[in-house]
């Protein structure tokens, strides 16, 4: 597969006119279970030849991290797409469900599994143990999923409403993220989103995973007061089971959502998407910073 993705820092000031502060930009080759074959790096890096033969499962974190040291600290728009390649890896070839009744054996091929997978119990509150959901993929190997139409993200009458998107390929999936940030009153009040989506053969775009996201925080602390994780659309009944547990979260620095959200949402109390979206709020600080405001 491969992998193309854009990050923007915007502001934007009180007469609603926009700066953009900060881009990257990356395009990532991926073989063989999930092997980084080539990596192009925009703004350049150092470590984009490094990123080779680096797999999209466990361990690329840490991988990434010694590639790019202080880019994660930072929160730099260009770790921010490079993070997201364990994840995107590991959900993309759910795009040949649309466009092949064999996108399951396509994709072990592709992986080097098994065609029918067997999961876990501790893998997540959609396939939980004790789930419905669990039972008829595990039991009956049923991988329906559940997806609906999408709603555009982007508003056609601001140019600055989202960075450029290209048109999608024939078989595509596509993440799209945004976390906006702001004072009011004595609160730093958080507004994000994550959706998953995948095209059909006709064009029509459908969501996958779906999450609004909405917080509130200490500006003198920088920990959570308040979290909210509402869901859209999601590929299991039980996946929604997992939004409650974002409570836990209170009382947390939010600097530390990379780290303490896995350590936090462990298991079938998490979704692995769902804690994708949380942590990347760990920018949160770096958005703030750019307003003006210490953290």
């Amino acid at each position: 597969m491969e992998l193309r993705g854009r990050a923007r820092d915007l502001r934007t000031d009180s007469a609603g006119d926009g700066e953009v502060l900060a881009e990257a930009s990356m395009v990532i080759d991926v073989g063989d279970n999930r092997t980084i074959t080539a990596a192009t790096l925009d703004p350049p890096h150092e470590g984009a030849a490094l990123l080779v033969g680096a797999q999209g499962g466990g361990g690329y974190r840490r991988k990434l991290d010694e590639i790019l040291p202080g880019e994660r600290e930072a929160g730099t728009a260009l770790y921010y797409l490079l993070d997201d390649v364990a994840g995107a890896t590991l959900i993309a070839g759910f795009a040949w469900s649309r466009h092949s009744d064999d996108w399951m054996n396509r994709d072990a091929v592709q992986h080097k599994q098994r065609p029918r997978p067997r999961f876990e119990s501790r893998i997540c509150s959609g396939l939980g143990p004790g789930t419905v959901s669990f039972a008829r993929v595990e039991y009956d190997g049923d991988m329906r999923h559940h997806l609906t139409p999408t709603v555009e993200v982007a508003d056609p009458d601001d140019p600055l409403s989202w960075h450029e998107i290209e048109p999608a390929p024939l078989v595509c999936c596509r993440r799209r993220r945004r976390v906006d940030v702001w004072r009011e009153g004595t609160e730093v009040v958080i507004d994000a989103m994550f959706r998953d989506a995948v095209w059909e053969p006709d064009g029509t775009e459908l969501s996958l995973h779906e999450y609004q996201i909405d917080a509130a925080l200490d500006p003198r602390t920088m920990t959570v007061t308040r979290i909210t994780a509402t869901p859209g659309s999601l590929p299991f009944g039980d996946c929604q089971f997992a939004g409650p547990n974002v409570a836990r979260l209170v009382g947390l620095p939010i600097a530390d959502f990379r780290t303490s959200v896995i350590a936090t949402l462990t298991g079938a109390d998490g979704c692995t998407h769902l804690n994708d979206a949380l942590r990347a709020l760990a920018e949160v600080p770096v958005l703030l910073s750019h307003l003006g405001e210490a953290p």
